[in-house]
């Protein structure tokens, strides 16, 4: 993609992040939400390898201050950066329900895809970011898997459950976790479910054996059970 025709687009979208009240912080934007909770937008852009076209993808999501101080501290981050909580692609909360970007063109008028973009965040990443305001609906967004996460999971999910006040359930949840990471793949079930998944498309899996956890995360299990 052109490097000058990308930078050309982000500085468009910074401006226009700054007209509805986001802010730049590292590769996010920002806007203080409510005392605990940040909205956050994020943006990738892609070529396709199509010559003079950049499709940009809009993610929409919040950060909770207390999620993420007890994240660092379970993770033992020592100096953390700002991250999200919860972010997700903006296609996935609007009717469609699915990946959803925006073409623009070099050379051409893209005032209206522009447009498009920051109508359709406007209309459903504000729903989106009122909706996730509440801690229920956050909880039960990763408690079902809801499509819009894109998160560790493992590690948040635990934190919620002691924010709820339900600790132990938490701690169950790390300890499943472990037994599936521990538990070897069955590779003719894997691979039936991708293809069911993905029908048109080839699957090619590569495995090392049975599943091993994350050294970290027997780290953080022990960091959670010394939790008041």
């Amino acid at each position: 993609m052109s490097r000058e025709f990308t930078k050309e687009i982000k500085r468009e979208i910074t401006e226009k992040c700054k007209e509805i009240g986001f802010n730049k912080k590292q590769n996010f934007y920002i806007k203080p939400y409510t005392e605990n909770v940040i909205a956050v937008l994020f943006f990738g852009f892609y070529s396709f390898q199509m010559p003079g076209h950049v499709f940009v993808a809009a993610f929409v999501g919040v950060t909770y201050k207390n999620v993420e101080e007890i994240f660092c501290k379970l993770c033992g981050i020592a100096n953390p950066v700002f991250d999200y909580t919860i972010l997700g692609q903006i296609g996935y909360v609007m009717p469609e329900n699915s990946f959803k970007e925006w073409d623009m063109v070099e050379g051409s008028d893209n005032t209206g895809v522009f447009e498009d973009l920051f109508k359709n965040i406007k209309t459903y990443g504000f729903e989106y970011f009122e909706k996730m305001k509440d801690f229920n609906n956050l909880f039960q967004t990763f408690e079902i898997r809801g499509s819009v996460v894109n998160v560790s999971r493992d590690r948040r999910l635990p934190i919620l459950y002691y924010l709820k006040g339900e600790k132990e359930k938490g701690l169950k949840f790390i300890e499943e976790a472990i037994e599936r990471e521990n538990t070897p793949v069955d590779m003719e079930s894997l691979i039936k479910e991708s293809q069911m998944t993905f029908p048109d498309a080839g699957v090619t899996i590569i495995t090392s054996g049975p599943g091993r956890v994350d050294p970290e995360y027997l780290e953080f299990k022990e960091r959670y059970k010394a939790l008041p």
